[in-house]
């Protein structure tokens, strides 16, 4: 079979079954990965005892619990290979993935990171994967990301050097630490999206787009640090447009939440920071902020029933991902949606 130079990265965290379906879907690459690295972040679930019948299949690391950022961190000090992939425990790639990703890469070597599509998993089958790559690679600016999140962090696949520029994920953020490494990445380095439908993302229980007022504070703390450091660079229209797009996020995560009153005035501060219609493809439906403010006033006052049982429900985004979300636990992360196009 033939294998590629990649390092695979992969964090656990208590979830033994769902990480050898995880490393099951690597290992069954039409081109395979050359490094499977598997960081259990101090599982005091028998994680090991499962992983052993991989053998010499994977390298299995165990490392006293210290979260998310730092098992990935300690995967890509264990890596070898020039080129550095990310998958979560609790998600899987298609087939083709690697094969197709490194295609691109070869073809253009200034792609410094690239991404692909996400697909709802488990699901009865894989999409199908495209024939060609002709014409599905498209360039995502550092200007798109600080908006929205578009790249799913099992999808990555980044190389080494790029890596190294930038450095390791911040172990001082206990979520969205995938969208603040890839802001940096974006500022040093060509990024692009693959668009085919090639990592599998699974909709887990308690995950951080769940956790309403943690999620908020560690997209705060980002888009803070970047007007610490002047990254703007006099773009004020962009910075508004930013903490908007962030006001609005959080308006869904409370709404869901069940905090209707908080999600109103979240989407009056997304208003307030950018009162212009978003892109087609950075929401889901036309006029959305209206639209989800007419429903949490009606739901805050009794008038409308609240979804907020419905907290199970994936975070949609258009084209791509709307916001990245961090497992409850330290040793896993979900991010990933499937394409939504509308219009505020």
């Amino acid at each position: 079979m033939t294998s590629a130079p990649v390092s695979v990265v992969i964090p656990t965290y208590n979830r033994p079954d769902m990480v050898c379906e995880a490393i099951d879907s690597v290992l069954a690459q039409t081109v395979r990965p050359a490094q499977v690295i598997v960081v259990d972040d101090g599982s005091i679930t028998a994680t090991g005892d499962a992983l052993a019948r991989y053998g010499d299949k994977i390298i299995y690391h165990y490392k006293p619990n210290a979260g998310l950022s730092a098992a990935r961190n300690t995967g890509i000090r264990l890596s070898t290979q020039p080129y550095i992939a990310f998958l979560d425990d609790d998600d899987v790639w298609a087939p083709r993935k690697t094969e197709l990703q490194m295609e691109c890469l070869l073809r253009d070597p200034d792609i410094g990171m690239i991404a692909t599509r996400s697909f709802d998993w488990p699901c009865e089958s894989f999409p199908q994967a495209p024939l060609s790559i002709d014409n599905l690679l498209h360039p995502v600016t550092w200007e798109q990301l600080v908006v929205q999140t578009l790249i799913p962090v099992a999808s990555v696949i980044v190389r080494r050097d790029v890596v190294e520029r930038v450095g390791d994920f911040d172990v001082a953020l206990r979520s969205s630490e995938d969208r603040e490494f890839f802001l940096r990445v974006a500022e040093v380095a060509k990024v692009a999206i693959l668009e085919a439908p090639l990592s599998g993302y699974r909709d887990t229980p308690g995950s951080m787009c769940k956790q309403a007022d943690g999620r908020e504070s560690m997209m705060r703390e980002i888009l803070r640090r970047l007007d610490r450091r002047d990254a703007w660079r006099g773009r004020r229209a962009l910075r508004r447009k930013a903490f908007s797009y962030m006001h609005m996020v959080c308006a869904d995560a409370q709404s869901r939440a069940g905090n209707h009153a908080g999600a109103i005035r979240r989407l009056v501060q997304s208003l307030i920071y950018h009162p212009f219609p978003y892109a087609r493809d950075e929401v889901r439906m036309r006029y959305e902020r209206p639209k989800r403010l007419a429903v949490n006033v009606l739901r805050a006052a009794g008038l409308k029933k609240s979804d907020a049982a419905a907290t199970g429900r994936k975070q949609p985004s258009p084209n791509a991902l709307r916001e990245s979300a961090a497992n409850q636990s330290p040793g896993t992360n979900t991010s990933g949606a499937r394409p939504n196009v509308g219009m505020d």
